[in-house]
């Protein structure tokens, strides 16, 4: 079977871009000729793995980009036993399989930040490790974020786990001041990983806007 490429995207903490870096790594990656899939394993509440599968045109059954799906806004371990449901890693497995069976390259959208618990003894830590991939944290660009990402950085360090680099995101349609400025590159100096690239604020959320706000977009991988 080939072997696909797997880039985990995790981030700094919620709201800060994750699904939308994830698009706009998908419409990126293919409009340089590669065949990219998605993958959402854990989704509480919202329409994340529905969104990423329409903004990209996939045929995959959405049971396949997204095995679990607990219906409240939890931390997945929360979610999952108030709704009654039992997460077991080879789903997701059996799942991620089938993905890798068909794309060059396989964006897998974590459910929150590193180390929000899937279950009472399993992380998206845990999970990144299972699926063997390569970590983009994704983090927003203005004042605090210094101290999220390189906390983020830290842990994966310590558990062995591959960085391939930073995705910074503008959540807010407001003018750069001097945090959003500097932040990229001082996590870079201060951390030694790479940037790959900024995304910008986008609104409305459809591919040919992305396309076209992103047309300049030159992303290190």
């Amino acid at each position: 079977m080939r072997k696909s490429k797997v880039f985990f995207i995790t981030a700094t903490d919620t709201g800060v871009g994750k699904t939308i870096t994830t698009l706009v790594l998908g419409l990126w990656l293919r409009r340089r000729g590669c065949k990219v899939g998605v993958m959402k394993p854990v989704q509480c509440a919202g329409s994340d793995a529905r969104f990423l599968k329409m903004a990209l045109g996939l045929d995959d059954d959405l049971r396949v980009i997204n095995p679990y799906y607990a219906p409240e806004p939890l931390s997945p371990h929360l979610a999952f036993r108030r709704a009654g449901m039992k997460f077991e890693k080879q789903r997701v497995q059996d799942c991620f399989k089938k993905l890798c069976a068909r794309y060059e390259t396989v964006l897998v959208e974590g459910a929150g930040g590193l180390m929000v618990p899937i279950t009472e003894t399993y992380t998206n830590a845990d999970l990144i490790a299972d699926l063997k991939a390569q970590v983009i944290i994704v983090s927003r660009l203005g004042l605090g974020t210094i101290n999220h990402t390189l906390l983020t950085i830290n842990e994966l360090k310590r558990r062995r786990l591959k960085i391939l680099g930073l995705v910074f995101c503008q959540t807010k349609p407001s003018k750069k001041g001097v945090p959003e400025s500097t932040n990229p590159q001082e996590i870079a100096r201060l951390s030694g990983v790479k940037v790959l690239g900024i995304v910008p604020y986008l609104k409305p959320l459809n591919q040919s806007n992305i396309l076209k706000q992103c047309r300049k977009l030159k992303f290190n991988i």
